[in-house]
């Protein structure tokens, strides 16, 4: 019986698939970024335009994160906006436009995203790679161990700055890296869902493992905006896991999601024979987990007070928006595992020229050489509330790209590009 867990299961799949102890070495990154979601396939570009030698990795088949055709949040943001105008060039080149979320996969724009990074000579781009493991020395990381996904082969890649766009924060947890996270409490993870109309009779098998959902117990679908086809959506809402681990139960939070899915679809399907399922997110769209500590962690009152830093960067436009339980549809199988959520918005946020967020956000307070970009930052729960959605997070990823070129070609460290180097940094960005 193989083992199931941990060390013992690696080194069985290792011998098992003949891969040598010590993976192969890529070595001559200067900049190496984990998480090719917006956040961290923006960084990557700007480093490459900046003439950094870049690895791009991401264990999915295509770029986009949250933001792919296969999760399909909308991009949301402002960008080119007050003191920096420029921030948000590179994001808008492959940022999507689409009129819903969930839509149409093709609204998503998954082959412009890879397009533009291909296109840039500097990139070598590291798809379906899953980084597990870090490796590190005295605050420093040297490298990062990623699976082929398809084929199981490990390759070590070697540089000397890494930035963090997993969302989770994974690298920086792996290298020993200060975050913060709460465990219960949470916002959840969405697994959104489409249905369209066919006139026609379609049969439907039973799920006898499906919630057993009934009138009330979930919200109408909403009608699809877009001219190309009319169809109708479950969309950010069918959200869940509040209360579970965010990274540890995140295969739990997912199934339960597509319980509730498949339950209520299953009920639609009592009085709408001519249902039918068109899309379903089967990778689920997570808001918070681990957020890496930097020099300052922002915080909400921050936000609220416009409090102004030295460092101002990024603007983010959204509103404090943090996402509860509906109370209206906890209750039955979801009283205790809810799966519909309610957004709060705290509207304190400037919706035309957006607050700054401090670069010194974007870098880890003890990992030296740990750039972060995207959801991971360093915020608390509720400028999370606003600096999370993608646009936004982009942006994090155009300045991260500017401040390793300076590290770099100063030969000093993230925090040295604002300690030394700030003036630089500002006049990039």
């Amino acid at each position: 019986i193989p083992p199931t867990t941990g060390q013992a299961l690696f080194e069985f799949r290792r011998k098992a698939l003949k891969l040598p102890s010590i993976p192969p070495t890529k070595n001559g990154y200067d900049l190496v970024v984990i998480g090719g979601g917006y956040s961290g396939t923006s960084a990557a570009i700007s480093a490459a335009r900046h003439g950094l030698k870049v690895a791009l990795i991401h264990d999915r088949a295509i770029l986009g994160g949250n933001g792919s055709s296969e999760v399909q949040v909308w991009a949301m943001g402002g960008t080119q906006l007050g003191k920096f105008p420029h921030l948000g060039e590179i994001v808008n080149e492959f940022s999507d436009f689409s009129r819903d979320s969930p839509g149409l996969a093709e609204e998503f724009v998954d082959d412009l995203k890879e397009k533009v990074v291909r296109s840039e000579e500097k990139i070598d781009l590291y798809l379906n790679h899953f980084a597990f493991r870090t490796n590190t020395k005295e605050n420093l990381i040297e490298s990062v161990d990623a699976v082929d996904t398809t084929t199981g082969a490990f390759t070590r890649i070697a540089g000397s700055l890494f930035c963090d766009s997993t969302g989770h924060g994974t690298i920086g947890a792996q290298a020993g890296a200060e975050f913060m996270m709460a465990e219960k409490g949470h916002m959840g993870m969405s697994n959104m869902w489409s249905i369209k109309d066919t006139g026609e009779k379609i049969e439907w098998p039973k799920t006898p493992w499906a919630l057993p959902l009934g009138e009330g117990d979930y919200p109408s679908l909403h009608a699809s905006r877009g001219p190309y086809q009319k169809f109708k959506k479950a969309e950010w809402f069918w959200e869940g896991g509040y209360d579970k681990h965010p990274i540890n139960d995140l295969e739990e939070i997912r199934d339960w999601n597509l319980r509730a899915n498949f339950g209520a679809f299953a009920h639609i399907k009592q009085s709408d024979t001519g249902a039918k399922l068109m899309w379903m997110a089967f990778i689920g769209g997570n808001r918070e987990s681990r957020r890496i500590k930097g020099d300052i962690v922002l915080t909400g009152d921050d936000i609220a007070a416009k409090k102004e830093f030295s460092d101002a960067s990024v603007p983010t436009t959204w509103s404090i928006d943090l996402h509860y339980p509906k109370k209206e549809f906890q209750k039955g199988v979801a009283k205790e595992n809810p799966f519909i959520a309610i957004a709060v918005h705290d509207r304190k946020v400037d919706r035309k020229s957006g607050y700054n967020i401090p670069y010194r956000c974007f870098y880890s307070k003890n990992i030296n050489n740990l750039f972060m970009a995207g959801r991971c930052i360093s915020v608390d729960r509720r400028a999370l509330g606003t600096t999370r959605v993608m646009r936004t997070c982009g942006m994090m990823g155009e300045v991260v790209g500017k401040a390793a070129w300076i590290a770099t070609n100063r030969k000093t460290s993230p925090r040295g590009v604002y300690q030394n180097y700030l003036p630089l940094l500002i006049d990039l960005m």
